[in-house]
């Protein structure tokens, strides 16, 4: 291209940019007025634009809701944060046979490794030689005295010694958990008394233990649906 060319070029260009800025204005209102003039561009004028943080059209039926009857799982938080987080979380779950075999199946699969199975803190991998030297007894105790928004946040993120569990724990059965380790502490009924412990939560004498037994069903609200959960309550 001559020089000729490339001055004809540029004087062209400038001439259109000058021509375009006579007739609008600088955010181009008027410019973007003429174009709908257009067929061609005219529907795009007037086109559906939804909000984004808005949902456009109603869910399609038999969707699951984004928010569980019983609950959804809980911002994320850390273990500095479990005092405050605590008095935030509300076990949804009642005290019903199939919540309390839930809560006891999970808790010997997960827990009682270290807390034993009756949640004395003498579990097969506790030993002054190993990694987990300790493991607080649970079924009385300072456990006793914890809400169980805090036992639900100890079981999600771990404290001291203890692994996060909320990877393996999904979250009603965590509140599964929670309330059977009540029932270990005798706040629900069973066919046999509480075992006898001392103020730190080891037995007495483990000899004289009765053997657990299925809790006896009880009044109330109907038990919930542990198994039938939507994807939102497993983090």
């Amino acid at each position: 291209m001559t020089s000729a060319n490339r001055a004809r070029n540029t004087v062209a260009a400038a001439a259109a940019v000058l021509a375009l800025s006579a007739c609008t204005d600088w955010a181009g209102y008027d410019l973007d007025r003429a174009s709908g003039a257009v067929p061609a561009f005219s529907t795009m004028r007037n086109d559906v634009s939804p909000d984004p943080y808005q949902m456009p059209r109603e869910p399609v039926p038999g969707t699951v809701p984004a928010l569980h009857p019983l609950g959804d799982v809980p911002e994320r938080y850390s273990q500095t944060q479990l005092d405050s987080i605590a008095p935030l979380l509300t076990n949804p779950l009642q005290p019903t046979p199939e919540v309390l075999v839930r809560g006891k199946r999970v808790y010997e699969a997960n827990c009682s490794v270290c807390h034993n199975t009756r949640g004395e803190g003498n579990g097969p991998v506790v030993d002054a030689q190993n990694k987990y030297p300790f493991a607080p007894a649970i079924n009385a105790g300072p456990t006793q005295a914890r809400s169980d928004g805090y036992i639900y946040a100890v079981v999600d993120v771990g404290r001291n010694f203890m692994p996060p569990y909320g990877a393996r724990i999904p979250h009603l059965d965590r509140w599964a958990v929670v309330t059977y380790v009540r029932q270990l502490q005798g706040r629900y009924e069973t066919r046999n008394p509480p075992p006898n412990v001392s103020a730190g939560g080891a037995a007495l004498d483990a000899g004289t233990v009765p053997p657990s037994a299925e809790p006896q069903p009880g009044a109330g609200t109907p038990p919930p649906t542990l198994d039938n959960r939507p994807s939102s309550t497993v983090p």
